[in-house]
């Protein structure tokens, strides 16, 4: 069976050796049903095992503590800030209820590159908190007034409570040996309180958490969160009382009815099991990541991986004899040298001498000529490579949905499901989206489908993390009450 969302056409312009090898293509790249069920069902095993144990699954199913729903009435000033690579974003939010109704002041900072590393991490901590007074001073404050803040942060941290959580890895290009195992939240409130900012850290949250909580704020049916970008995440509403490995006897209740947002850290699906149809141009990549049997569903779906799967299907068939007369360039035996963006212009190419896919081979890749051939082949490598991460990751939303559905987790016939989404990958790429919408559609329950919408998140996801700041206040008054 082909793929369940485009039936391709044989080649216009190709010969009969350049057919033989784009439908050797097609028979690895185009998933079935059959296929596209079984990753569900390998996803749903793997979702309930990290609920478990963090040692038996690939999704680390990581606790949030953020528990119950915003309504959209909510009203209050909250902070948020978000430290993504080199980049410190910081935000002031200001809920006004109505219904969803909120204003924005945002300010970008960058982190320089001798702040990257260093002996002392608390350095770093620092120039974070000089970028936050002085977004304080450019937006202003109120007196005797303490602001909550959340903070969405890029480490790897293992959270123990919705303010508490210590580091476990920094990544991202930061290097401080003593920043490893640090209370972050502990840390980023001593410094405030030492530089004497009116700001108290409520909460720590991830992207994705962000995301789902931004578009719930103004839609109270969102259960689901993804971002999709450089690398990719979901977050989802489970019963507090699934959550076998939340231990805690502080935060567990009697007959505990709450529903928790989990953050599945999808990105690592299929990493130590053969869940995922992978591919020789797969494992190749795979193998020559910086990250080798780690976050194999990021790299078969996101990001500067997609092409570079193209970039390695393009030298196969060049190897091959059938593309480009055989010739390569610099740029295109150089890893990476094939730019994801260049799938959106192939792909969106309906010209009639494929004009734009020249554009792409002759003046970006540097190959002296193409034939209409191979432009139309390079167009359709581009095609199958989005499409087969378009459906995954359409499969593995239907996986979280059907898990929801099956355990009536916070599903209304009245209002259905809706998911938010963020990244650059949804924003850009033009057939993505689509594709992604059709494939939960074929593979979600008939009476669901209609119920499910789905919704792009514009603007800032740092939003989400103010949400958590009001949330917070919420779930510390109703523990109080």
């Amino acid at each position: 069976m082909g793929s369940p969302t485009i039936p391709f056409e044989k080649l216009k312009y190709g010969n009969e050796q350049q057919q033989l090898a784009i439908d050797e293509l097609e028979r690895q790249f185009c998933l079935d049903r059959e296929t596209l069920e079984h990753v569900i069902d390998q996803f749903d095993k793997e979702l309930k095992a990290g609920l478990l144990d963090d040692r038996s699954s690939d999704l680390n199913m990581i606790p949030s503590f953020v528990t119950g729903y915003p309504t959209g009435q909510e009203k209050g000033t909250y902070l948020a800030l978000e430290i993504i690579g080199m980049d410190i974003y910081a935000c002031q939010v200001k809920l006004k209820g109505e219904g969803g109704k909120l204003a924005i002041n945002q300010y970008q900072y960058k982190i320089p590159q001798d702040l990257m590393s260093g002996d002392d991490f608390v350095v770093l901590i620092d120039y974070v908190v000089e970028c936050v007074s002085d977004f304080l001073g450019r937006v202003g404050t109120q007196d005797l007034f303490v602001y909550p803040m959340a903070c969405s942060l890029c480490f790897a941290i293992k959270q123990t409570a919705l303010n508490n959580g210590r580091i476990l890895s920094l990544g991202h290009g930061f290097s401080y040996p003593n920043g490893v195992g640090v209370d972050i939240v502990q840390l980023m409130h001593e410094r405030m309180q030492i530089k004497g900012l009116p700001i108290k850290v409520v909460a720590i949250t991830n992207d994705a958490v962000c995301v789902l909580l931004a578009h719930a704020y103004q839609h109270s049916s969102t259960r689901l969160g993804i971002v999709h970008s450089l690398g990719t995440n979901c977050a989802y509403y489970e019963p507090v009382s699934n959550v076998v490995k939340l231990q805690d006897p502080s935060f567990q209740q009697p007959n505990d009815r709450r529903n928790m947002i989990i953050n599945t850290e999808w990105c690592n699906f299929g990493s130590s099991r053969r869940t995922l149809p992978c591919t020789w141009f797969d494992r190749k990549l795979d193998r020559e990541s910086i990250n080798p049997q780690y976050h194999v569903f990021e790299k078969m779906t996101t990001g500067i991986a997609l092409g570079e799967l193209v970039r390695n299907i393009l030298i196969y068939l060049v190897d091959r004899d059938v593309l480009f007369g055989g010739e390569s360039s610099e740029t295109l035996n150089r890893q990476h040298g094939f730019d994801t963006s260049y799938m959106y212009v192939c792909e969106a190419d309906d010209s009639e001498d494929l004009e734009d896919t020249r554009i792409v081979i002759e003046d970006m890749l540097h190959l002296s000529s193409s034939t209409l051939g191979d432009r139309e082949i390079v167009r359709r490598v581009c095609q199958l490579v989005g499409l087969r991460a378009s459906t995954l990751v359409g499969a593995a939303i239907a996986a979280v949905v059907k898990h929801m559905v099956q355990h009536g987790i916070g599903f209304s016939e009245e209002d259905g499901y809706s998911i938010s989404i963020s990244g650059e990958i949804y924003e850009d790429y033009p057939s993505f989206h689509p594709r992604v919408c059709q494939t939960i559609k074929e593979l979600i329950p008939g009476h669901i489908a209609p119920k499910l919408t789905v919704g792009i998140i514009k603007h800032s996801r740092i939003v989400g993390a103010a949400i958590v700041a009001m949330m917070a206040e919420k779930i510390t008054a109703d523990a109080t009450s």
